[in-house]
């Protein structure tokens, strides 16, 4: 079958960079509807990223605003919004997940802990991570696992529980500062650029809370990290804050709690996406990682009396079924 939109990216690429006997090399692709193909002998990325779906606009103006507070971030060499291509400088193969490991593992979260400050100052007009949005997050466990995946009808008085913890969760994210998010930022979405670091897949970015960046690197959905290098790293992110200008009015311990609010919010919403990634889009390889994802949600609740009925909740529908 002819890939039209392949062809239409390759002649648009050459129109760019005048050379006819260049290819497209596929590379493997994120959650997503964007596919990255790699210019043979140019070291440069296509991207295909269809207007209807993805938001190139937003990926544009925060590129430039990450880069304008010295995030590394890829070049944008050439881009046609109406199509929905761009041409990217290319960061090469090195993600951070394959290099933050064994004896290096602590320097590079501790490189990556420390891009946060400047991540939250980025000044680019984003999408409020407020209690409309955060719900509908929410709701995509209801809809997407408990309903679709796992064909469970919970009772009303089950109901009433997802909605005051949801409130819950929702307060202690709009109880913080509130900073640019990447709301993305782990393992996957980070790149070895020589002897930087380099962010990628921030299209995304709201104005939410300022722990939440940091519970994506630590809390990883696909990584599990040892316990004394994440009290290390929380510590680290505090004191970056701190020094940023951030939580002034913030203790070490209110941080914390926050943050494990914060995280519960995200491991949640995950595990309505990784449903939907798989009965939606086909992409059953992200069932594999629900299990560590929920035993977050469980270690995250278990020491919250006012989680313990969202917890039985987990633990009735959800322990188990992965």
């Amino acid at each position: 079958m002819i890939d039209s939109r392949k062809e239409e990216l390759l002649n648009y690429v050459k129109s760019i960079i005048s050379d006819e006997q260049i290819m497209l090399l596929s590379l493997n692709g994120d959650a997503s509807f964007r596919r990255y193909f790699r210019v043979s002998g140019k070291n440069l990325i296509a991207v295909d990223a269809p207007p209807s779906t993805q938001k190139n606009k937003e990926f544009i103006s925060i590129d430039k605003a990450l880069e304008a507070v010295s995030v590394k971030v890829p070049k944008i060499i050439a881009y046609d919004l109406d199509k929905g291509f761009m041409l990217l400088e290319d960061l090469g193969d090195t993600t951070f997940a394959k290099v933050a490991i064994g004896a290096q593992q602590q320097s590079y979260y501790e490189k990556a802990v420390d891009l946060l400050p400047k991540i939250a100052t980025v000044d680019v007009d984003c999408p409020l991570f407020d209690r409309e949005f955060i719900n509908f997050e929410l709701s995509l466990f209801d809809t997407w696992m408990l309903d679709k995946k796992l064909k469970v009808t919970l009772s009303d008085e089950e109901k009433e529980t997802l909605k005051k913890n949801y409130s819950y969760l929702a307060d202690n994210c709009l109880s913080q500062e509130q900073v640019a998010v990447h709301r993305d930022y782990h393992s996957r979405n980070l790149m070895k650029s020589k002897d930087e670091l380099a962010v990628i897949d921030f299209q995304d970015m709201v104005k939410g809370p300022i722990t939440y960046d940091l519970a994506s690197i630590i809390y990883d959905c696909y990584i599990n990290l040892d316990k004394d290098l994440i009290s290390h790293l929380i510590q680290r992110a505090f004191n970056n804050y701190r020094n940023s200008g951030f939580l002034s009015e913030t203790s070490l311990e209110e941080f914390k709690a926050k943050l494990k609010l914060t995280s519960l919010q995200r491991h949640v919403k995950v595990l309505g996406i990784f449903c939907r990634l798989s009965l939606r889009d086909g992409k059953d390889n992200y069932l594999n990682d629900l299990p560590r994802v929920i035993c977050y949600v469980l270690e995250e609740s278990k020491d919250d009396p006012k989680l313990q009925s969202f917890r039985a909740i987990i633990e009735k529908y959800v322990v188990g079924k992965f």
